[in-house]
């Protein structure tokens, strides 16, 4: 994938890392961000439009290899492009899951000819995702994995969780956990509250992701190692997660984008639509408020577009009997602008915030590797196929929303948008 030579015309230049917010023109030599522009330079026009750091997506489901029916590196790579998301972080739950050195090392070989979003790995923290013993976690390290994490499994052993916390933390990576509690969960298949018992469906309590935030919170305060909670989604947890923070823990968490739009009155209004069956599930409209209020104050780092693409196979059933998940990669900047209307905080949970926690940085200065969107934050969008994504259950869609991509830039090299289509 070459590098252009790029001069980004008029935009407004919004980089939280350096404090920038100004209206300008960008330019982008040799995959870098230049300081003076070029005679031979691409133009395009940016007026109206927001240039920004790329998005990092911490966690997506790539499925690839074992399920590629469902999504594989490509698609998922070209998926998160047409998101503005210049890296993403590949969950290991494949199969087989990502949970040694040799696993790794051919995925990384592979995600090394992409032409969308660069792709990264996190490796499994347990063997197969089973919660009973730990993985060759120094190995993977060295290998070029740049997470830990047992996926969308919630580990229930906090004997093992611990060890493995103290064992992750010389190397220097973050341990991503799904907060929950399998037991509460349970059979449930939406928010356990009014809607759940109106509607007639099993529910989850909040207190099961709120035990999982508690326990992830106390192991990482004990142990010194960077947990990241991949999806937080109650009000409770987010009160937990700031008095942990307010400690000095070293925690950092990401909520679901569609999250801090969509509730539980949306599975009611749906009509039993599986797309909304979710995990963790839409919250009630209280939790909804108390997410945007804490990816407003810092509280919740992240936003997240929780991607986990499905067939038909696996939604066509009854809301209890379809599997859990939905697509988020091409629609997560719009819910995130619709539901928070700053886009500076918006680029701060999507783009600074989730390189951090991999340890990168998300900048726009002199010198910065050229990772760059340009999005419209005024444009209306119905949300509607075709995706990039071989998903086929987007909750959002049909739904008007706020903000669309207009062009992502990796390495200096536009990856969506124009002359890409």
């Amino acid at each position: 994938m070459g590098h252009e030579t790029i001069h980004l015309k008029g935009g407004r230049i919004i980089c939280p890392e350096s404090g920038t917010d100004r209206v300008g023109d960008l330019w982008i030599s040799g995959g870098l961000i230049a300081d003076q522009p070029a005679s031979d330079a691409r133009e395009i026009d940016c007026t109206g439009l927001v240039i920004c750091p790329g998005f990092t997506d911490l966690g997506a489901e790539l499925c690839d290899p074992g399920k590629v029916w469902r999504e594989d590196l490509t698609s998922g790579s070209e998926a998160g492009a047409a998101g503005g998301f210049t890296t993403i972080v590949a969950s290991p739950r494949t199969d087989p899951v990502v949970d040694g050195p040799v696993t790794v090392s051919d995925i990384l070989r592979r995600c090394a000819g992409l032409t969308g979003a660069r792709v990264e790995l996190a490796g499994a923290l347990t063997i197969g995702l089973d919660g009973v013993q730990m993985s060759e976690i120094g190995l993977m390290v060295e290998a070029g994995v740049v997470a830990l994490s047992d996926g969308r499994r919630t580990m229930m052993n906090a004997a093992l969780l611990r060890r493995a916390l103290d064992y992750s933390r010389p190397f220097g990576v973050p341990v991503f956990l799904r907060p929950g509690n399998t037991d509460l969960e349970g059979a449930g298949v939406m928010h356990e509250g009014e809607v759940s018992t109106r509607i007639g469906l099993r529910g989850i309590p909040s207190a099961a992701e709120e035990i999982g935030v508690a326990t992830a919170l106390a192991l990482a305060e004990v142990s010194g190692a960077h947990v990241h909670l991949s999806q937080v989604t109650t009000a409770g947890s987010v009160e937990i997660l700031r008095s942990g923070k307010a400690r000095g823990v070293r925690i950092s968490a990401a909520a679901p984008a569609r999250n801090l739009w969509l509730s539980d009155v949306d599975v009611e209004a749906s009509v039993y639509s599986t797309s909304m069956r979710l995990l963790p599930p839409l919250r009630a409209d209280a939790d909804v408020r108390a997410l945007r209020s804490a990816v407003a104050d810092g509280t919740v780092d992240c936003i997240t577009a929780d991607h986990v693409p499905m067939m038909s196979l696996e939604k066509e059933l009854e809301f209890m009997h379809a599997k859990p998940g939905a697509m988020g990669l091409e629609t997560a900047l719009s819910a995130a602008l619709t539901a928070i209307e700053d886009p500076a905080l918006v680029i701060s949970a999507l783009a600074v915030a989730p390189a951090r926690v991999i340890g990168r940085t998300a900048d726009l200065r002199t010198g910065s590797v050229a990772d760059v969107v340009l999005f419209d934050p005024t444009a209306r969008r119905v949300v509607s196929g075709p995706f990039r994504s071989k998903g086929l259950n987007e909750p959002l869609l049909g739904r008007e929303l706020r903000g669309r991509v207009i062009a992502t830039i990796r390495d200096g090299c536009i990856i969506y948008g124009p002359h890409t289509e």
